[in-house]
């Protein structure tokens, strides 16, 4: 998404995911106070940018501490979350657990991801 397709006084859904925390993801609602050329402001003063690596919204700008995700719809923060927690999960299978699988399994699995 790009700043351009949101609108002031569109309601908005904050995205927090706590990284590296024992926490859920967090869904907010907020409401869009005004939209510029670059930046995204919702009510409570946080601005939000375009970053190619997030395609579900916007991201926060700040220099410091974590970062929250601005999304247009509830779907799109809940789609983001499974992204995460299915990236996770693929990330964590060990050669171990892939003996579980079987060759064929393992080869639609390889030509869905690709190489």
């Amino acid at each position: 998404m790009i700043v351009k397709e949101f609108d002031v006084g569109q309601k908005v859904f904050i995205l927090n995911m706590y990284e590296g925390r024992n926490c859920e993801p967090e869904i907010r609602e907020s409401t869009v106070k005004a939209v510029g050329r670059k930046y995204v402001t919702i009510d409570n003063g946080y601005r939000y940018e375009h970053e190619e690596r997030f395609c579900f919204g916007l991201v926060q700008n700040t220099d410091y501490g974590e970062i929250t995700y601005l999304c247009a719809s509830i779907t799109d923060a809940n789609n983001y979350i499974e992204q995460s927690k299915l990236s996770k999960w693929i990330s964590n299978i060990t050669w171990i657990k892939c003996r579980n699988y079987t060759l064929e399994q393992l080869r639609k699995v390889k030509e869905i991801l690709g190489d």
